[in-house]
């Protein structure tokens, strides 16, 4: 994507850079999808051996709960323990569940950005997209006021981090994706053309989202929990 990330208005070809963003953007869609399925099972632990988490590198951004919930959870019977577990899986499928795509929106999706350019012609093709990006937009939205709303729990507590700075970041890029729809040289507030940030910011996402995966297949095996499926 040398059109944008060697940045030069007098030398960049429009079309060039809108053909390389319909790619990039039909590229992210198709990984945002594979949400819907589990990554490999990893990380098994023995039965009955106490979850070892690690607390989670990135800081999270303000509004988020900090409560500590270790001594709640802790003085809870294993059974009682087990059944709270098990509530924040199935609050946290439906959270995952409402932000992707369903099957019909995903074909329009896919038929849309198999014409590429015409995404930014004005007319109904163009409207539909940006429909559509204004959809996930919104949903990558209310699922992080509902990751902030749900129990921070130890044994869940990376996973839920990783999740909520998977769609803070996803609500974030879309909305750039917007943005460069409307305008393929639109810069951010320090002066650098957005669509250059695009590339990068995809693949970051894209392994936060394996990482996360990785987290939940662990933790399902541990718990008993059944597998997510939309």
């Amino acid at each position: 994507m040398s059109c944008v990330t060697g940045f030069d208005k007098r030398r960049l070809s429009s079309s060039t850079c809108r053909f390389a963003f319909a790619l990039t953007i039909a590229l992210f869609l198709t990984a945002a999808e594979a949400d819907a399925q589990q990554f490999p099972q990893q990380f098994q632990q023995a039965p009955g051996q106490a979850t070892q988490m690690q607390a989670p590198p990135q800081t999270m951004p303000a509004g988020y709960p900090q409560q500590n919930y270790q001594q709640q959870i802790s003085a809870q019977p294993s059974q009682e323990r087990l059944q709270l577990i098990g509530q924040w899986f199935k609050n946290y499928d439906d959270i995952r569940r409402k932000a992707q795509m369903n099957p019909a929106e995903r074909a329009k999706a896919d038929a849309l950005m198999s014409k590429a350019l015409s995404m930014f012609i004005p007319g109904e093709e163009k409207t539909q997209a940006k429909a559509l990006l204004s959809s996930l937009v919104a949903r990558y939205a209310q699922a992080v006021d509902e990751f902030k709303r749900l129990p921070l729990y130890p044994e869940t507590e990376r996973l839920h981090r990783g999740y909520y700075q998977y769609f803070t970041s996803a609500r974030q890029l879309f909305s750039d994706y917007l943005t460069v729809q409307q305008n393929p040289l639109a810069t951010d507030q320090s002066g650098n053309p957005v669509a250059g940030t695009l590339m990068a910011r995809k693949q970051n996402l894209e392994g936060l989202d394996q990482a996360n995966k990785a987290i939940d297949s662990q933790l399902r095996a541990q718990f008993g929990i059944p597998p997510y499926q939309y």
